[in-house]
């Protein structure tokens, strides 16, 4: 079952997603969010950004990992996730450590997000904020979802059919263009293929 602790006394974030509310408030933020494509498409993008949401716990967890969503709104002892950027700079005595159901993480990430319209709020100074409002919380994660983070296409564009693969396999020089995932023979390493979005 998804989510079934997620009220648990154990859990830290107890009561910090009054999920419904506040994820309608974050989702209004991103007006291609769950509003692009067909009926069936615009639900399999909420459910499957939803799932992103509900790895915590890990394998060894009881009643299975996936039960645990939503248990942590901040990585157990945080490192500084600090990386050198003129663009982003890190603000003196603030971590970037992962916070928020996606678990947000670096300068590189705390920046841009906070940036956003659907957001503006400056996170590289007050980086916590993402763990004390389930609003701005749950928008980093569909920011992140939304965002395109090279050389990867956004989670929505792949969800949604707007990105497809090009695969050329080494030595055959044909080009297939198809949905990411589909068909056979879509595995194979990153040398023998490349991927690019289509406009």
């Amino acid at each position: 079952m998804i989510l079934l602790h997620r009220n648990d006394g154990r859990c830290p974030a107890r009561g910090f997603y009054t999920y419904y509310d506040a994820f309608v408030t974050a989702a209004g933020a991103f007006p291609g969010f769950g509003t692009t494509g067909d009926a069936d498409t615009r639900k399999r993008e909420v459910a499957a950004r939803r799932m992103h949401e509900t790895t915590a716990g890990g394998m060894g967890r009881p009643t299975g990992r996936y039960a645990w969503g939503y248990c942590f709104k901040e990585e157990n002892g945080g490192a500084t996730y600090c990386q050198e950027s003129t663009q982003w700079p890190c603000v003196p005595g603030k971590r970037y450590y992962g916070r928020g159901p996606i678990q947000l993480s670096w300068n590189y990430n705390y920046g841009p997000a906070g940036a956003t319209e659907a957001i503006s709020v400056d996170l590289l100074s007050d980086p916590d904020l993402v763990a004390r409002d389930a609003v701005v919380s749950l928008k980093t994660a569909i920011w992140f979802w939304m965002t395109p983070q090279a050389p990867k296409p956004s989670s929505h564009d792949v969800i949604t059919g707007q990105w497809r693969a090009l695969r050329r396999r080494r030595g055959r020089g044909a080009a297939a263009g198809r949905p990411f995932g589909s068909g056979s023979g879509t595995s194979s390493s990153p040398v023998q293929s490349f991927y690019h979005a289509d406009a």
